[in-house]
């Protein structure tokens, strides 16, 4: 009869456990900004993105797009679309190796297709509660198809790192900077750069406000160096 009784509370104590669901592997936010105006100026501009994660025991894939376009009147102003995929192996520690590979299109740059092949190591420097940064670095191949200029394909190096805050259970701030240069071409590098700031407005959306920076030190000819977007977005989590 003890016997029996003890199983009972055993089986009464597992239950909740057994109940609880196991840590989900994915994870994915996909993102939505469009700004219209009219009377004086009529413009319109629309951007979208999607992050897909997936985690396994000793592995990680990351699926990125996301496509912007903008009018002025009838006049198309800016296009752009990106798409890539990341595989990182954890190693030992808090480092990990990964691939990359990532395609992009911006003819208002002077890019009509963008192709760039990489591989690589990082680490994850900081990783508590309130902050973590993370660092990487390797190398590559970039191939590009300029609209008005002699094509490029170079070997490329490369160097990025991101720092994310926690500033409140609902928000957070992050600075990420990468730069990759040319081994062909010194003069040939670039820079890109954002700065963010995310908050929780229920479980499932977010409004996100970003500054984006990127630089080219040696574009087509008749295109500037520099180029900026700034964004207020809202996403959705899943």
């Amino acid at each position: 009869m003890k016997n029996l009784i003890a199983a009972v509370i055993l089986a009464g104590l597992a239950s909740p456990l057994m109940a609880q669901e196991a840590p989900k592997k994915w994870k994915d936010a996909a993102e939505l900004s469009y700004v219209q105006t009219s009377g004086n100026s009529k413009t319109s501009t629309l951007s979208a993105k999607n992050l897909f994660n997936y985690d396994w025991e000793k592995a990680a894939l990351e699926l990125n797009a996301g496509g912007l376009g903008a009018k002025s009147g009838s006049t198309m102003t800016a296009e752009q679309y990106n798409a890539s995929e990341k595989v990182s192996l954890k190693l030992s520690g808090k480092n990990y190796a990964f691939e990359r590979t990532a395609w992009d299109k911006n003819r208002f740059a002077g890019i009509k297709d963008r192709y760039d092949m990489g591989l690589g190591v990082g680490r994850n420097l900081v990783d508590t509660a309130g902050n973590k940064l993370y660092a990487e670095a390797g190398g590559g191949y970039i191939a590009e198809d300029r609209l008005a200029s002699e094509n490029k394909s170079f070997g490329t190096y490369r160097g990025f790192a991101k720092y994310i805050h926690t500033l409140s259970p609902t928000a957070s701030a992050s600075q990420d900077l990468e730069y990759m240069g040319n081994f062909e071409d010194a003069k040939g590098y670039r820079m890109n750069a954002e700065t963010a700031l995310v908050t929780s407005i229920s479980t499932h959306f977010s409004l996100k406000a970003s500054y984006l920076w990127k630089y080219v030190n040696s574009p087509g000819p008749g295109f500037k160096k520099t180029d900026t977007m700034t964004a207020v977005a809202l996403i959705v989590n899943y």
